[in-house]
């Protein structure tokens, strides 16, 4: 894994707030396992910011795909846009706190291989991700209406099937005048990131020593859940769709007994002799932590085909999967 200092956008921090930053904190309380948990959530807030980046530029400056996804809610944009800036800023922030303790910031731009859609509206430029061939996992629809948990091994039906779809309006995409089934295809897309990240850093948590470091990670995992929420809200507005390929999705703005259902209900956690309880599931390392988080993006799509034209190259599947591994292996030292 490339962690030099960079200058890019999405990595770099002032040396003010280095320094700030530096002030405050005692190096030594970090242990080698703190490191290693915020270096893969600095590889893994990159990866976001990537994606995110993507979908804000076709959002503001593709009017095809703008307007489809208005037609699913008009905050939407705006939300792509917010979204970014968010994941952007956990990105230069973990990078920062790495920098004042001393240790090199992960920086991924050499990995910025993967072209970007050829759509008007995309910029010109390295990808660490890809969205056109994308498999969104929407079980966490039907998981976050029901008493089921990952954590004891309950399984989910898929709300929608999105297998092999591009989220965003490649030139076939608009040749056959489907872009609001590509938007219709984001807007889970957009819940299952953001679902994703909350999960993440739930199961992180505890195994965190250093104080600052758990402050870091309490204080970016609700924002993950703040977005899943707002995206979330967005579903509502799905309108019934069938995509001459195949793609069925249902109608949720006139099923309001079903979408409105935004709310975690209560779940089995902890054990199974305690009450339901309304929680983020899951939060196991086996299903929620750093290698489950990174087989689930590299399953999706997101990445490509490793070491296949406009796939990200075995080496960068290498270094993820290393930096995910010391993450789940962390424990906290008392």
């Amino acid at each position: 894994m490339h962690v030099m200092t960079t200058s890019s956008a999405a990595t770099a921090a002032s040396p003010t707030l280095v320094a700030q930053i530096a002030d405050r904190i005692d190096p030594r309380s970090v242990t080698a396992g703190d490191k290693a948990i915020l270096r893969f959530l600095a590889a893994a807030e990159l990866i976001e910011d990537d994606l995110w980046q993507q979908y804000a530029e076709l959002a503001n400056d593709n009017p095809e795909f703008n307007a489809a996804l208005r037609r699913i809610d008009p905050a939407l944009v705006r939300y792509v846009n917010d979204d970014r800036d968010d994941e952007r800023s956990h990105a230069q922030l973990i990078n920062a706190f790495l920098a004042a303790i001393g240790e090199a910031p992960v920086n991924l731009d050499a990995f910025r291989t993967l072209p970007s859609v050829d759509a008007q509206g995309a910029a010109r430029e390295g990808r660490l991700t890809t969205l056109t061939n994308l498999t969104v996992d929407t079980s966490w629809y039907t998981r976050y209406r029901g008493a089921g948990n990952p954590d004891f091994d309950d399984a989910f039906a898929q709300i929608v099937t999105i297998t092999n779809r591009p989220t965003v309006p490649t030139p076939d995409v608009s040749k056959r005048g489907q872009v609001q089934a590509a938007a219709h295809a984001a807007a889970f897309h957009f819940a299952a990131i953001e679902q994703g990240g909350g999960s993440l850093y739930a199961s992180l948590m505890p195994k965190v020593t250093s104080l600052d470091v758990l402050r870091i990670l309490a204080s970016i995992g609700p924002t993950e859940v703040y977005h899943f929420a707002a995206f979330h809200k967005s579903l509502e507005g799905i309108f019934g769709l069938t995509a001459g390929d195949g793609l069925v999705v249902p109608d949720l703005r006139n099923n309001r007994a079903l979408a409105e259902a935004i709310f975690p209900e209560p779940c089995r956690f902890l054990r199974n002799d305690f009450p339901l309880c309304s929680v983020i599931r899951p939060i196991g390392t086996a299903a929620a932590g750093a290698q489950a988080a990174a087989t689930g993006l590299v399953q999706s799509g997101l990445f490509g085909q490793p070491g296949q034209p406009g796939g990200q190259s075995p080496a960068f599947f290498d270094a993820v999967v290393a930096l995910a591994q010391a993450a789940d292996a962390a424990t906290r030292s008392c």
